[in-house]
């Protein structure tokens, strides 16, 4: 979504009266579905949390379960992005005010974005859709309507200021359009980094050629390959730069390989793509390990891109040397040009980045809860947002304004350090506390009792532990990296907006933590 208006009222009356044009034009909805639409209105937007006045509990059950679904699939083609709707009884404050003006001109003056809109949710695609398929973790996405933003993979979004929601991916270049120096907090763990990857994507940085960026998850090395090349466009808009992953350049050739028939011109169209770029940006380079096939397709490219003097950079969580299952000729390669890293940041850049992501998500946070989170939560970025995802859902569950005593109290099974705990351990107090088996979590089954369970799962292994998306499906199962990308979205956005939800994963963190410091103990 857009961020069109720092004003969380004026943007939400913008969504919601957009929102309720769509579902006003859903043919499948009842006039008594829809009498419930009547009265609602909007109070704000908080980053992908939109909050709703109703006037009752009746409207607000109908919105949360029969009308939960068409509501969101209304939002999500509005703004281009998954939103929670948090729900809070309130007196009726009029007649329903009117449409929103639009916020941007429309390319097709006939039609505005809302009856575009409206029109793409009566097409089979949007309205056909069953639960399973929209909801379902392997499911395929229906297609955004091509005037609204694409969201982009969590995955992709990893860096020093951006929150998880504040995400838009260019479909060209793949680039995430609001991960740019200007948002990428500056600090002693970074500086140099920044000051090189600044260089490259001016042009001036050509000794640098490749830049290898590595470091930890979670500590802005994505963000900085993305303002890379965001910054070389505005340089120069003509230029070809393509962002991309390991595992989609993987699963690009894999299909480019998969047709027999037309194989010899699918390769061709797979080199074109890559070799004809002016800037190639790889992340987690080091998921290319082992992959003989698919190594020996990115030397050749490389070495293409290189002859060219095209720019390079590419982002490990490890030091070029120390990659596993790559040939000498790659890794010298790497070598011939820059290696940096990135560390976890210090006090001051770490209050600096939740200033940023409150500011971004329309939150007012004091300074004292800030300095809390910043002095308990110390490894990497996505400690720094769990902890303020958690404080500001507190708050908006329970109507309560952010202070330190309520930060602490909400913090307080998070403070715990130096416990290690183990996926299994999580897979294992999961299963028990949803009374299931070890086998029903990393299995396949879509049963709504299990599918949430498996979860919660994946989203605490992404908290508690250090394993990335795809070490993470390999241990459920062998799930896509995305799957785990959805589990770990469902989870945090419905910690925000339902109460059991949050609390299953309160619990369980308490427990886990609880279960594997008596276990030291107990080995003492």
């Amino acid at each position: 979504m857009a961020a069109e208006s720092n004003d969380p009222v004026t943007e939400a009356n913008h969504i919601w009266s957009d929102t309720l044009t769509l579902l006003k034009h859903n043919s499948s909805l009842t006039p008594r579905d829809k009498g419930w639409l009547e009265g609602v209105y909007p109070e704000g937007v908080f980053g992908t949390t939109i909050v709703l006045c109703v006037e009752n509990a009746g409207t607000r059950q109908a919105l949360e379960n029969e009308l939960r679904h068409p509501l969101l699939d209304a939002m999500k083609m509005v703004t281009g992005q998954d939103m929670t709707p948090a729900f809070k009884i309130a007196p009726r404050r009029g007649p329903a005010p009117a449409p929103a003006p639009s916020r941007k001109p429309a390319p097709q003056p006939q039609r505005n974005r809302a009856e575009r809109a409206a029109a793409a949710a009566e097409s089979p695609t949007i309205a056909d859709l069953g639960k399973e398929q929209r909801f379902g973790s392997n499911a395929p996405v229906p297609k955004v309507p091509s005037t609204m933003p694409t969201p982009i993979d969590v995955a992709t979004s990893a860096g020093y200021p951006m929150s998880r929601n504040k995400v838009a991916r260019d479909p060209e270049t793949h680039l995430n359009k609001n991960a740019t120096f200007d948002t990428f907090v500056p600090g002693d763990s970074n500086r140099f980094a920044r000051t090189v990857a600044l260089a490259v994507a001016e042009g001036s940085g050509r000794d640098f050629n490749p830049l290898c960026i590595y470091g930890g998850s979670g500590l802005g090395k994505t963000h900085l390959l993305n303002a890379i090349g965001n910054y070389a466009l505005v340089k120069d808009p003509g230029l070809k730069v393509r962002y991309v992953n390991s595992e989609e350049f993987t699963n690009e050739f894999i299909e480019a390989l998969q047709n027999t028939t037309q194989n010899q011109g699918q390769i061709a169209e797979f080199n074109r793509r890559y070799r004809e770029v002016d800037v190639l940006l790889i992340d987690d380079i080091q998921f290319l390990g082992g992959k003989e096939a698919t190594l020996e397709q990115f030397f050749h490219t490389f070495n293409a891109l290189h002859q060219a003097n095209k720019r390079i950079v590419i982002a490990s969580d490890v030091a070029p040397k120390n990659l596993k299952g790559f040939e000498a000729r790659l890794i010298s390669r790497f070598d011939s040009g820059l290696t940096v890293d990135v560390k976890p940041p210090d006090l001051e850049t770490r209050i600096a980045i939740l200033r940023m992501m409150a500011s971004m998500n329309h939150s007012n946070i004091p300074n004292d809860v800030l300095d809390l989170i910043a002095e308990r939560f110390t490894e990497n970025i996505r400690e720094l947002e769990g902890a303020l995802t958690r404080v500001t859902a507190v708050a908006s569950l329970s109507n309560q304004p952010v202070t330190r005593a309520m930060a602490e109290q909400t913090l307080q099974d998070f403070f715990t350090t130096d416990v290690e705990v183990k996926p299994t351990d999580i897979i294992s107090q999961v299963a028990r506390y949803f009374h299931l088996t070890f086998e029903d979590i990393t299995g396949k089954s879509r049963m709504k009792n299990i599918a949430i369970a498996r979860q919660v799962a994946m989203y605490l292994t992404r908290e508690m532990t250090s394993l990335s998306l795809v070490d993470i499906g390999k241990v459920f199962g062998g799930k896509d990296h995305t799957t785990v990308m959805h589990a770990c979205d469902r989870i945090s956005n419905g910690m925000q907006d339902r109460q059991e939800i949050y609390n299953y994963v309160m619990e369980l963190t308490v427990r886990l933590k609880q279960g594997n410091t008596d276990f030291k103990q107990k080995q003492q």
